[in-house]
């Protein structure tokens, strides 16, 4: 039987400097995947996980612009009531960029290059 490969695999890097993780991690950190991008433009490895923060970075940005035009727009129609739900929703969305966050900076601290599903579709394509 053969051992196929799926796209999806995460890939073990062998033989990565403790800085190289380091600065992978902090790739998925918000902003903070500009010290990475700035200093290890060189490093493969890193570029991979820098790609992923910034897909990231910006979906964050998106979305909170977004949260921010619901709460506009329901607090001018329901001037009560409207900031209860609009709460839930920062706050799940914070959950989910949280959750994100953390496992894309645990198989970076790991030397694994795993792509993240939905970030991985537009990060493969970001030419930085």
């Amino acid at each position: 039987m053969e051992n196929v490969e799926t796209e999806n695999q995460p890939q073990l890097v062998n033989n990565l400097e403790i800085d190289t993780r380091v600065f992978a991690a902090l790739s998925y950190l918000s902003v903070l995947f500009v010290i990475p991008w700035i200093t290890k433009r060189d490093d493969k490895f890193v570029m991979f996980h820098v790609r992923q923060g910034v897909v990231l970075f910006l979906v964050e940005v998106v979305a909170w612009f977004v949260l921010w035009m619901i709460e506009s727009f329901l607090t001018t129609i329901f001037h009560f009531g409207a900031l209860t739900l609009v709460s839930i929703l920062y706050k799940l969305a914070w959950l989910f960029f949280v959750a994100v966050s953390v496992a894309g900076a645990y198989f970076a601290a790991r030397g694994v290059e795993k792509q993240l599903p939905w970030l991985w579709l537009f990060a493969r394509n970001l030419k930085l």
